[in-house]
């Protein structure tokens, strides 16, 4: 079983070669089969575990994973995961056996959720901790040109133009989810603390704009685990994706157009960037405004407090 995971991740990353679908989805397959071995004690050498799941297994994994507080949208991924390891199997093995995930039957619905900004508060307070050059530069990236933590991690030298000329802003080339790639634009304020980074980056062989304390690219983890340390001397909470949520918001706010939006945040689907407008909807808070103000209007007029 461990080969054809293995194999699985293989193909996943010939499809995919830019993307982390391959590391997540070998993950969740090999923690699907680990609940499977605990619960059913087979071994790593029986026959076929690969071929005995069925899907009321299926049915017995959501259940667990639902005793164990696991998000809507991690479950149907680890199905979704858990579905394309045997799609994979049908499509390259000579007797594969049936898929055990049915859509139909195990897809979990879940309402339709805003994205969660953070309040400019907040983010003052965040960004009063951040003295290192480097990652002010890392976290402005997200909060002003909506870069994702993974988008901020592979940026290269050769991704950068800093120095456009004509009409021309400065700007960076983003290799986005599926491989999509994108132009990012730079503002005044991101632009310097680029700059600011760049003059004291150590001279390594490492293309990477961002380098760890070993000199070598910065992992996710990483990234996210400096944040963490800021937000603790803080006294505060957010993610990387929380900083992008915020770039978003305040596009919305400053009149931006939601085509204009959805292009900057590399969104393929306009209903993804539509989310951001009910999360800092004027004309919704204008005509909400005026109608209370009306109301205790005519409840003044009819002697009302």
């Amino acid at each position: 079983m461990v080969a054809e995971i293995l194999s699985f991740q293989q193909w996943l990353r010939r499809r995919s070669p830019h993307a982390s679908t391959p590391i997540h989805y070998r993950s969740d397959v090999e923690l699907f089969f680990t609940w499977y071995h605990a619960q059913t004690g087979a071994t790593q050498g029986c026959a076929n575990p690969i071929a005995a799941i069925t899907a009321a297994d299926v049915d017995a994994y959501i259940a667990y994973c639902q005793a164990q507080g696991h998000t809507i949208a991690t479950i149907n991924r680890r199905l979704a995961a858990l579905r394309t390891f045997y799609r994979f199997l049908d499509l390259t093995t000579a007797d594969p056996p049936r898929n055990p995930v049915l859509p139909q039957r195990h897809t979990i619905r879940q309402g339709r959720r805003l994205p969660r900004d953070v309040e400019d508060e907040v983010i003052a307070a965040l960004f009063a901790h951040i003295d290192s050059l480097r990652d002010r530069a890392m976290f402005l990236l997200m909060l002003r040109c909506g870069l994702r933590v993974g988008e901020v991690r592979s940026l290269s030298l050769g991704d950068l133009h800093l120095h456009a000329a004509g009409s021309q802003l400065p700007r960076l080339w983003v290799r986005g989810k599926g491989g999509h790639e994108r132009v990012v634009y730079l503002s005044n304020q991101t632009l310097a603390a680029l700059e600011a980074w760049l003059a004291m980056r150590p001279q390594v062989d490492s293309t990477a704009v961002f380098l760890n304390r070993f000199g070598r690219r910065f992992t996710v983890t990483g990234i996210q685990y400096l944040l963490a340390g800021y937000c603790h001397e803080a006294g505060i909470w957010l993610t990387c994706h929380q900083l992008r949520h915020t770039f978003a918001r305040h596009l919305v706010e400053a009149g931006v157009p939601v085509t204009t939006i959805q292009r900057l945040l590399g969104h393929v689907r306009l209903r993804t960037t539509e989310g951001y407008l009910h999360i800092s909807d004027q004309q919704t808070q204008a005509n909400y405004q005026a109608a209370m103000t009306q109301l205790a209007e005519r409840l003044t007029a009819t002697g009302g407090k």
